[in-house]
């Protein structure tokens, strides 16, 4: 599952008000949700901290679907 000492790759699909992630191939959540659905505005790339864990991100790939 999640790679401590090397990149990982994720993905994440939303679409209208569902929202699925996979974490290096598995898929780790899917849901629905009215709020998500209705949300307009920015992108955020988050973390929360736990244990003094560094994130690095690259290769970031934003595509919008039809």
């Amino acid at each position: 599952m999640l790679k401590a000492d090397d990149w990982n790759t994720m993905l994440i699909k939303v679409q209208k008000d569902e929202i699925t992630s996979w974490l290096n191939g598995k898929e780790m959540i899917h849901l629905k949700d009215e709020k998500i659905g209705a949300g307009k505005g920015f992108i955020a790339l988050q973390i929360h901290d736990g244990g003094g864990i560094k994130v690095r991100w690259k290769n970031i790939l934003i595509k919008e679907l039809k």
